[in-house]
């Protein structure tokens, strides 16, 4: 492609030409060495759009004639190109190649600071944190300070959160604070979890009800935030706050479909899961059973799902068996059918099966490896048909790096009498009891074989379910 070249830029001015030279300026299509003789012959104050077109275009060569000019010797219309420029172009390698040393070789005025904490560097945070913990935030004169905390929380160091929490709750003039919370914001991962929550928590029942409201908002961003927001129930929150406060409450309806036995009798441990799943999430749950009609839903559900925009359905189940290829599919359809009949703007959301899920696996693995201990261990799943459920037992077989054999429900002692040896442990693959979990415990022939129990009576499996499930949207 032919690169267009100007030779020199046109006098500063407003005409077309100028502005198309500027573009290509920005684009690497233009010398930057005539721009900045100009801004050397012409001096101070130079074009903001000027040195917005040069910050991405020089190497550290440029950066340091610009700075060594005019420009340097007066930088505050550096400053406000900066502004516009670097909070996309810093993170790049080669303009912090360019800009990060020279900018280091500048004093350390508050000018210079806030131009220098666009880029993220050990020694920035050293010296915005320098600086912060110098200043009085009641001097007007250092008003355009505030701007140095948003970039120091963009430093991310983790031991910076203390001093941007407490300039957050202290009783310093509004933009102080929440310039504070917002450098929290820019770099809420990095922080320590414990102290940024509990400092969270107090923020959000602060008298000042934007700082407050937008507390709640990082609270939800936490890895536990639901749970943190809960603590918040009965907290004296403004009215505004309070409803932002409901606002991330809310959670969609799950419902959760399970095997069920027949008559379509739903195990006792499946109920009191999805009991303490609707407490813990503040919304509905149902438990669909495939041997049973499908659940209405009162109005207490429609009305969540209304407010939430959605449904939930999530398998419990743990193989890619004909219920998940085909029954379950059909179900969310069902759903789906029922919230258009109804008029209802709810999303009909399908999540994969519990036994898809790389968490659950590992999971499998760990339980059974402790509790074999060296012995040798046996799964057993009911029988599977097709291409796809034999990669997913091979698959499943070596993550948790045991063998997994197909037991039919009525007589498992069938399938272990081929095996060449009997394993010293049996577990079934199944979450609650079941028909083959029964036989095996009910067969004579399993006197001298360890059965293990199903596994939502293991706390570790019920807890990854519970803690999985809360954290759904």
């Amino acid at each position: 492609m032919e690169t267009t070249v100007i030779s020199a830029p046109l006098e500063l001015s407003d005409s077309t030409d100028r502005w198309q030279q500027l573009q290509l300026l920005r684009r690497g299509r233009a010398p930057v060495q005539p721009w900045l003789q100009q801004l050397e012959r012409f001096g101070s104050p130079a074009s903001i759009e000027v040195l917005a077109a040069l910050i991405g275009q020089l190497d550290r060569a440029g950066v340091e004639q610009l700075l060594s000019g005019p420009v340097g010797r007066d930088a505050v219309t550096l400053r406000e190109a900066a502004r516009r420029e670097l909070p996309l172009l810093a993170g790049a390698a080669e303009v912090k190649q360019a800009w990060l040393e020279p900018l280091l070789a500048q004093p350390p005025s508050l000018l210079w600071l806030e131009i220098l904490g666009h880029f993220r560097d050990v020694r920035v945070a050293a010296r915005l944190r320098l600086a912060l913990e110098a200043l009085d935030p009641a001097d007007p004169r250092q008003a355009d300070a505030v701007r140095l905390l948003p970039l120091l929380g963009q430093q991310r160091q983790p031991d910076d959160a203390a001093l941007l929490l407490r300039l957050a709750q202290a009783p310093l003039p509004t933009a102080w604070r929440h310039a504070a919370l917002e450098g929290l914001a820019v770099g809420l991962s990095a922080w320590r979890l414990e102290p940024l929550a509990e400092g969270l928590q107090q923020l959000s029942t602060d008298l000042d009800p934007g700082l407050a409201a937008q507390a709640v908002d990082l609270l939800d961003r936490l890895p536990d935030g639901q749970q943190r927001l809960r603590q918040l129930q009965g907290q004296a929150l403004a009215p505004s706050v309070a409803e932002r406060w409901r606002r991330r409450l809310r959670r969609t309806p799950l419902i959760l479909v399970v095997h069920g036995r027949q008559g379509g009798v739903i195990p006792e441990v499946l109920k009191q899961l999805a009991a303490e799943l609707e407490q813990r999430r503040g919304a509905p749950v149902l438990l669909q059973a495939l041997t049973a009609a499908p659940p209405e839903g009162d109005g207490r559900f429609w009305l969540a799902a209304q407010r939430a925009g959605g449904i939930r359905v999530v398998p419990l189940l743990l193989l890619p068996g004909g219920h998940v290829r085909s029954d379950v599919p059909a179900i969310a359809g069902q759903w789906r059918q029922r919230t258009a009949a109804a008029q209802q703007p709810v999303q009909v959301l399908l999540l994969p099966f519990v036994g898809a899920w790389p968490r659950w696996q590992r999971l499998l693995a760990e339980l059974w490896a402790e509790r074999a201990a060296g012995r040798t261990l046996v799964w057993l799943h009911h029988p599977l048909q097709g291409a796809l459920s034999a990669r997913y037992l091979r698959h499943l077989a070596a993550v948790v790096g045991y063998p997994g054999i197909a037991a039919a429900y009525s007589d498992p002692h069938a399938a272990l009498a081929a095996q060449p040896q009997p394993p010293a442990l049996l577990a079934p693959l199944t979450l609650a009891p079941n028909r083959l979990s029964e036989s095996l415990n009910m067969d004579k022939h399993m006197a001298s074989v360890e059965v293990l129990p199903p596994l939502l009576d293991w706390p570790p499996v019920r807890d990854l379910l519970l803690a999985e499930l809360e954290a759904l949207p």
